[in-house]
């Protein structure tokens, strides 16, 4: 009596990592088809790096302040609130359009259609990022703290692109509407930049105002980023552990918060 050996046969890939990649290539996808989406997350961010380096980078350098070495960090984080802020858009459409209802009833793993959106505006976040980056080395900007501060920076910029991410995505999931997403996503955004350190010190603010400015979550990232890039800044550990703080606790909450709307998305 003859026996055959059986073939051993490859091991299955984890379904949440298989319908991820599939998911994000969608959302990759869908993204690079519209116009606007690029615009959001490359042209807008060059734009305003742009204007803010040549409109107030000799008058910072006359009060002796390094413009593009203080400012590139601030705009590599706007270039994340606008992936964010688009993020929500794509939820809030998915939502209205009926996409979330054909997710829930597919045989997928249910975390991937949240991670899968938020892998995809992360990616355009960071390739956002690199252009800034190569547009800030014209401007002066330097990484003067060596290859671990590039990776240090690359790797809080992509946390802290995921930790913008989860709210507004949890924001257009709730509203399920583009328009309302977008509009209420820019009131949550706007108060944020301006009472912060991103273009300006804290020093510039009221002194009661002070601490509100240089503790909020948007300086607090934007200063770990500054810390990480320029040599000569005291207390870095401290500086990247408020931040990440900020960061992780953003990711604990919101990412608990994400696939209970995301069920009641319609």
């Amino acid at each position: 009596m003859t026996t055959t050996a059986e073939v051993p046969r490859p091991a299955a890939k984890p379904a949440l990592i298989v319908d991820c990649l599939g998911l994000t290539g969608r959302h990759l996808r869908l993204m690079a088809r519209r116009p606007a989406s690029i615009v959001g997350g490359i042209v807008l961010p060059v734009v305003f790096a742009v204007l803010f380096l040549t409109v107030f980078g000799r008058v910072m350098e006359r009060a002796g302040l390094d413009y593009p070495q203080y400012m590139l960090p601030a705009i590599v984080v706007q270039a994340a609130f606008f992936a964010a802020m688009s993020g929500a858009v794509w939820a809030a459409e998915d939502a209205s359009s009926g996409m979330v209802h054909r997710l829930r009833a597919m045989p997928i793993s249910r975390p991937a259609p949240i991670l899968s959106l938020l892998i995809g505006e992360t990616v355009r976040a960071v390739i956002g990022g690199i252009v800034l980056i190569a547009l800030g080395y014209g401007f002066g900007f330097r990484f003067e703290t060596g290859v671990l501060g590039v990776l240090t920076f690359a790797g809080l910029v992509i946390v802290a692109t995921a930790a913008i991410c989860v709210p507004y995505l949890v924001l257009g999931y709730r509203l399920a509407e583009p328009e309302p997403a977008q509009a209420l996503g820019g009131v949550i955004y706007f108060p944020l930049l301006l009472v912060s350190t991103l273009f300006v010190p804290k020093e510039a603010y009221p002194g009661w105002l002070q601490p509100i400015v240089e503790y909020q979550p948007l300086s607090c990232i934007t200063e770990a980023l500054r810390a990480v890039s320029t040599d000569g800044y005291t207390d870095v550990p401290a500086t990247v552990g408020i931040a990440l703080l900020w960061m992780v606790g953003s990711l604990i909450v919101f990412g608990v918060l994400a696939p209970r709307v995301f069920g009641k998305a319609s």
